[in-house]
């Protein structure tokens, strides 16, 4: 029979915007829960901005091509997801 031990939390400043956190000793599995939980939280919590979707007139799926236009949808959608985008947010 395993014996729950209380888990320490120690926290690591690297920079003004990163931390690292850890979290020890969990039982087996806990801690892709606890990780799924946090990353979902983060994700919902941090206002930011970015492109979701594009629409190309005349074409069916991204695996097609665009006449006059050298990169396919699939390139073309690669380079627009390397777009940064600055949103101001309250």
């Amino acid at each position: 029979m395993l014996i729950a031990q209380r888990p320490s939390l120690s926290e690591e400043v690297v920079n003004d915007h990163r931390a690292r956190f850890s979290i020890e000793p969990l039982e087996p599995g806990f801690g892709y829960t606890l990780g799924n939980s946090l990353r979902r939280t983060l994700l919902s919590s941090i206002p930011g901005a970015a492109i979701t979707s594009i629409r190309v007139d005349g074409v069916l799926h991204e695996f097609s091509t665009v006449p006059g236009v050298r990169e396919d949808v699939t390139e073309i959608i690669l380079n627009l997801k390397q777009i940064v985008v600055s949103s101001e947010h309250d």
